[in-house]
């Protein structure tokens, strides 16, 4: 088992990749605090780790208020005495418009989200993992819209970038601390936040530009396929793996 006696905080943990990443992590042996606002969600999900090598803790809690991420790792630590791994995945997506439609209340949002809650999170884990005689890991879940703006809404596009950054800059700044940190840069993953009837409420010119690239017959990824990824990162096999922006698009940053 890969992660056997590994302690991890999952963010976004209630469905799609977040869901998929909590549950491979307890396959492996981690012991899993879980982190939605979903609670419902989290207890089945705790009640199907019960036959699984680790486990799987719910912890309802919203990532786009500051002391959420403090109190969630505060509660790894408590409940299992230590913490390794911090997976930072909890995100929103944006209505794929451009700058000149940008709603402010959406960009707020996905900003307290997408970029304040990974930083806090950070910020939290780099002080105890500094603290850790084996330092500690962290993976952030970023996007092609990161790497390539053409892809997304302007919103959207921002926050990753900004992921990457944080990603880039913990890496340096930890590096001889033990502590290794990398984000994972999917292209589009088949889960609720990419339903075609979310298309309906678009912003139509936005989302003309981004289908441009939906063209080169580049497939879709499947949430488990993502949450293989955050595995490598988080296992000892990426020991020299610090600060990689890694694309799993199925070859779409290529065209």
């Amino acid at each position: 088992m890969r992660l056997e006696n590994k302690v991890a905080v999952v963010t976004g943990a209630s469905s799609g990749v977040g869901r998929e990443i909590a549950l491979l992590f307890a396959k492996e042996g981690a012991k899993v605090v879980a982190v939605a606002r979903r609670a419902e969600r989290l207890a089945a999900l705790e009640e199907q780790s019960k036959e699984l090598a680790g486990e799987i803790v719910a912890y309802a809690g919203d990532i786009s208020l500051e002391e959420t991420n403090e109190a969630m790792i505060d509660f790894a630590i408590e409940k299992f005495g230590k913490f390794d791994i911090l997976i930072n995945n909890a995100g929103l997506m944006d209505n794929f418009a451009p700058a000149e439609n940008l709603d402010t209340e959406l960009l707020m949002r996905l900003m307290q989200v997408d970029v304040y809650g990974p930083a806090w999170a950070t910020r939290k884990a780099v002080r105890v993992f500094m603290e850790n005689e084996n330092g500690g890991n962290i993976v952030n879940v970023a996007s092609i819209a990161g790497i390539c703006g053409g892809k997304s809404g302007c919103a959207y596009t921002m926050a990753k970038h900004a992921v990457i950054g944080l990603t880039k800059n913990t890496a340096f700044s930890y590096r001889l601390n033990k502590i290794r940190c990398n984000a994972i840069c999917p292209a589009g993953i088949n889960t609720e936040m990419t339903d075609p009837a979310l298309f309906a409420t678009a912003d139509q010119k936005g989302l003309q530009n981004a289908m441009l690239s939906m063209n080169f017959g580049t497939r879709n990824a499947e949430a488990f396929e993502i949450a293989d990824v955050a595995l490598f990162l988080a296992s000892d096999a990426a020991a020299v793996v610090n600060g990689a922006i890694v694309t799993a698009d199925s070859g779409l940053i290529s065209f």
